[in-house]
């Protein structure tokens, strides 16, 4: 029955992406002239309703069952070790992310800015509201749909030692994770996210923490780049331009 409303959670996250496609064809047949900006713009209340729904969905799907995967029945973090862990986990996710990603730039010759990060901060500039979208609903969803209903059900299918069901379920969310993210060039610092979140599912035996501690990321990430952009951008022209002068010393 648990595999059920896990298969039912991945269900409801396809469908909450799929939701806008037949508000775009209604306003691309309705409004021919309709730029794709515009198109965009006019969409986008849509899509935050149907994470706002999507969310519960998943959430009173998961409170329904009651047979949890063997992360959830073994021993859970009480309250100030769970709090240590939320704070423990964002240094612990960034500083995969930061590995991941200079290896990403400087081994694997991929670029530092990911396309689906920039859309996203073009998506907030045009629509505020999207805010709560990426720091608060589309965390939560995602966690219940990688962690709990992709990443729980396969480690709880592989048998042997735990650190070899983490590696696999681990792997194969990270891809998943990739995939919804349409973002391959970035796929090694999705790779290291979907462990770092599946490593404070598994030591907490909470979906709490890691939710929180995506919350956390994507705040952060939202607030330096919409906020202190200009400032960003600034220190980019700094660093080229120390880069040129150091070619030209060599």
């Amino acid at each position: 029955m648990r595999q059920l409303y896990s298969a039912l959670i991945i269900v409801v996250f396809i469908a909450v992406q799929l939701a806008v496609l037949p508000i775009s064809f209604i306003l691309a047949f309705t409004t021919p002239g309709m730029t794709e900006t515009e198109m965009l713009d006019a969409i986008m209340p849509y899509q935050a309703i149907a994470f706002a729904i999507g969310v519960i969905i998943v959430i009173a799907i998961g409170h329904i069952h009651k047979n949890k995967n063997r992360i959830e029945r073994g021993r859970q973090s009480d309250i100030p070790v769970t709090i240590a862990w939320i704070i423990g986990g964002v240094f612990i996710a960034y500083g995969s992310q930061v590995l991941a990603g200079l290896f990403n730039v400087y081994v694997l010759g991929n670029p530092l800015e990911s396309e689906n990060t920039s859309g996203i901060i073009e998506m907030i500039e045009s629509a505020p509201f999207m805010i709560l979208v990426v720091a608060l609903l589309g965390p939560i969803l995602e966690e219940y749909v990688f962690r709990r209903a992709i990443f729980g059900e396969i480690y709880e299918m592989i048998p042997g030692p735990k650190i070899i069901g983490f590696l696999v379920a681990g792997l194969l969310s990270g891809l998943v994770f990739a995939l919804a993210h349409w973002d391959f060039t970035h796929i090694v610092i999705y790779l290291a996210m979907a462990y770092a979140f599946s490593f404070l599912y598994i030591i907490s035996g909470r979906l709490l923490v890691p939710i929180l501690v995506h919350m956390i990321m994507n705040g952060i990430v939202v607030l330096i780049q919409v906020i202190f952009r200009d400032y960003i951008e600034q220190l980019e022209e700094i660093q080229q331009g120390l880069g040129v002068i150091i070619q030209l010393l060599m």
